[in-house]
């Protein structure tokens, strides 16, 4: 957790995760299950604060000042965006 109380999320590293930025784009290619995911531009955005380690309020509040999006899709946007890396096991709470 951060100072505020809030989940610290990073995403899971490790020798079997590979990824590469491609024309904008990340391509991730996950050792275990030898399955390959992309991530659009904005999901990279997301991705490179996932890297660092951030909150999911941190996450909402980078689309809303750097794309023109409601505070209510900012935020549907990053439950999707992290329920996906969930459902991958690339994400570490």
């Amino acid at each position: 957790m951060d100072e505020s109380g809030a989940r610290q999320l990073r995403l899971r590293g490790g020798e079997e995760l590979i990824w590469r930025e491609i024309e904008g784009q990340v391509v991730v290619l996950d050792g275990r299950t030898w399955e390959y995911i992309s991530v659009n531009e904005t999901g990279r955005a997301l991705w490179d604060l996932l890297v660092e380690g951030t909150t999911k309020d941190g996450l909402v509040a980078f689309l809303l000042e750097n794309y023109e999006v409601s505070p209510e899709m900012a935020q549907a946007d990053v439950e999707a965006f992290l329920a996906t890396l969930r459902d991958k096991d690339l994400l570490q709470e």
